[in-house]
C-alpha cells in the first residue's frame, strides 16, 4: 500500500505557503515508511496517487500552490513517465509542477527531454545539492537546464558535516545568481534556520520547523 505524505514550503521572507513536495510512503508493519526501490512501483501508479493528493490540494488553496515531485535519472529519461507526467499536467488546471532530480542526467539526455518538459510547463530543480549529489562537478553544463536548486542542511547535520555547511551554502547561492535559478533551502529545523534562509535569499524554505512530511488533510491547509 502505497500514499504520499506532503511537507509545505513556504516563502523565506513572509513565512505563507508557497507549495507542496510529493514524498512517496509504503505501509508495512503497521506503519509509513520510506520505500527502498522507488523503481518498483510503476510510474502510472505513482501519478495516479499525486493526481488524488494534488486535487485535495487544490480544493484547499485557490492559489494553486507549486506541486514538487522527485524523480531519478532513470524516471526522468523515461518515455512512458514523462507521458504520465504530461497527462497529469493537462488533467489538472493551474497546475505548477516542479521534479526534483535526485541523480544526474547525462548532457546528452538533458539535451534530449528538457525541451519535452518545458513544453508542457514543467520545472526542474536539483535536489540535495551540495552533499549527496556530485552536482558541483558538473556546474557549467547542468545549470543551464535547471529552474531552481535545493540546498539541503539536513544532509550536512547528518552526515556530522556542520562545519562545511556555511562555505557550501555560500557556494551554491552565488551559483544560484549566476545562473538566475530559484534557490529553496531544505532542512529548517528552528527559528535560526528560518534566518538564515532570509540571509542568504531563499526562495522558499522546507522542513521540520514548519512540518514533517504528513498525510494532506484540511488541517494542515
Amino acid at each position: 500500500m502505497y500514499r504520499f505524505f506532503v511537507q509545505p514550503q513556504v516563502n523565506a521572507m513572509t513565512q505563507k505557503l508557497m507549495g507542496y513536495e510529493l514524498l512517496l510512503r509504503s505501509y508495512c508493519h503497521d506503519y509509513w515508511e520510506t520505500p527502498t526501490n522507488f523503481d518498483a512501483i510503476p510510474m502510472e501508479q505513482q501519478v495516479s496517487l499525486s493526481y488524488q493528493e494534488i486535487v485535495n490540494i487544490f480544493r484547499d488553496h485557490r492559489d494553486n500552490p507549486t506541486i514538487s515531485f522527485n524523480l531519478n535519472r532513470k524516471q526522468f529519461t523515461d518515455k512512458l513517465t514523462i507521458g504520465n507526467l504530461i497527462h497529469l499536467t493537462k488533467s489538472v488546471k493551474g497546475l505548477n509542477l516542479v521534479i526534483e532530480l535526485t541523480e544526474a542526467p547525462t548532457l546528452e539526455e538533458l539535451q534530449k527531454y528538457v525541451a519535452i518538459y518545458r513544453a508542457f510547463g514543467i520545472k526542474l530543480s536539483l535536489d540535495d545539492v551540495g552533499t549527496d549529489n556530485p552536482w558541483g562537478q558538473r556546474t557549467q553544463e547542468i545549470m543551464p537546464f535547471m529552474d531552481t536548486i535545493k540546498f539541503a542542511m539536513q544532509n550536512f547535520r547528518l552526515q556530522h558535516r556542520q562545519d562545511e555547511l556555511l562555505d557550501s551554502l555560500k557556494t551554491w547561492r552565488k551559483i544560484a545568481d549566476l545562473y538566475q535559478l530559484d534557490f529553496i533551502l531544505e532542512g529548517i529545523e528552528d527559528k535560526q534556520d528560518g534566518i538564515l534562509a532570509q540571509e542568504y535569499n531563499a526562495q522558499m524554505a522546507q522542513g521540520y520547523y514548519y512540518s514533517k512530511p504528513i498525510p494532506y488533510n484540511a488541517e494542515l491547509a
